[in-house]
Formats: structure tokens, sequence, C-alpha cells
């Protein structure tokens, strides 16, 4: 790797794990895949980077960066043909992306969406297509779910610190959890296999949070014949 790229990486992601991944070329621009893990999340981050000389492109930056690359073609952020070459650096290939996703991939980098559907489909009825946090957010402000005030959690409550990041970095890989009966968060931990696991008091959650992401917080409502 260019050691300028590599101090680069090193400084748009201060804390946790970093791994290149590989990196796919095309138009002039070399797309470079880096695994983060930090914590009990694991995420994506892919860098924009020059493989021809292009004065008018202020690159390096980053170009994306959250716990799964299946929004990133939603949002026009990644060519469709460069996300599929990804994917399949990931070994989480689609060979194409003409179908739309109708739930949660099961293999993905953080399969969080889908962990959370195994808890909050037999109750609610609802079900993630996206693993990334921002895909998640997105599904739940566009639902019937009823917004809260995340300090307030009651239990049942999922809530939403999506990942944040700049061009330059820092990048912070955000999280989705489930308040518990007992006041605790929960949540997959790829660290045990993503395994249902606390996280710790509420207050302490978002005291974590707070400083690095935004929180979101919401009730999804239980449908009579679930209960």
């Amino acid at each position: 790797m260019d050691v300028n790229l590599k101090t680069f990486v090193q400084d748009a992601v201060p804390e946790g794990g970093i791994i290149f991944s590989g990196a796919v070329q095309t138009d002039g621009i070399t797309y470079d895949l880096f695994v983060l893990e930090q914590r009990q999340r694991r995420g994506v981050m892919v860098i924009a980077n020059r493989s021809t000389n292009q004065p008018s492109v202020p690159l390096p930056k980053v170009l994306f960066a959250d716990t799964s690359l299946d929004i990133a073609v939603d949002r026009d952020l990644i060519p469709s043909e460069v996300c599929i070459q990804l994917w399949a650096l990931l070994g989480t290939s689609r060979s194409t992306l003409e179908q739309p996703q109708t739930m949660a991939a099961a293999q993905d980098i953080y399969p969080l969406g889908a962990v959370l559907n195994t808890v909050l489909n037999p109750i609610a009825g609802f079900t993630f297509r996206s693993n990334s946090t921002l895909g998640i957010l997105q599904e739940l402000e566009q639902s019937d779910a009823i917004p809260i005030n995340p300090s307030a959690a009651p239990v049942g409550s999922v809530l939403v610190c999506p990942t944040t990041c700049s061009p330059t970095g820092p990048v912070s890989l955000g999280s989705v959890t489930i308040v518990g009966s007992d006041g605790n968060v929960y949540g997959p931990d790829i660290r045990k296999g993503c395994a249902w696991t606390s996280f710790g008091k509420l207050e302490a959650w978002i005291e974590l949070h707070a400083n690095k992401n935004q929180l979101f917080g919401f009730l999804l409502r239980a449908h009579p014949e679930r209960t």
C-alpha cells in the first residue's frame, strides 16, 4: 500500500482495527476497500484515490463507511459495478443489483439487520432490508414506528446510532441496539459470532456514543396477534 494512503487511513480511523481488503480500478479512480473493527462492531470503509493523473479530483477521500455496503448504491455513493466487485472482495458477492433487497442478508460483513430481524420480526412483523446503520435508520423513519427520546427509551425500544464519517475522517462505526427488560441495551457482538450481548445500562450506552454519533430511538408497534 502507498505510504501516503496508509497515513491517510490511519488518520481517518483513529481507533479500532483496520484491514486492507483489496482495490477496484475504473475510470481513473481506485476504490480501496478496508474492513474496520471497533468494539463489538464491524464495518467497511471505501477510499477513493487517483489511479491516473486527475488534478481536478480532490482525492484521496473517505467515500463511504458503514456496517454494510448495501446502502452505498441506493445513495449513489459508489457505482453499482464497483460495488459488486467490492462485495466479491469481501466474500459476500452479489452477481447483480437488479433485484432489490427484501430482507437483510445473513451473509454480510456485519449482519446487523439480519440479527435484529430474528427478534423484531416475530414480535412486530417488521423486517429490515439493510445491514447498514444508515439503511436501518432510514427504514425506521419511513415506517410507522414511533420516534422516542433515547434517554427515556422504554423496554423494547430500538436505538440507532448511525455511522458517521467525513471525507478525511474520523470514521466512527454506528450500532443498533434494543432496550431489555433489565434496563440494559443489547445487540449483536461481532467478537462473539454476532450473539446477542449486553452492552451495559442505557445511560452508560448513551454517554459512550453521544459524543461521536447522533442517537435516535424508535418503538415498533407490536401486532395484536403476535403479543
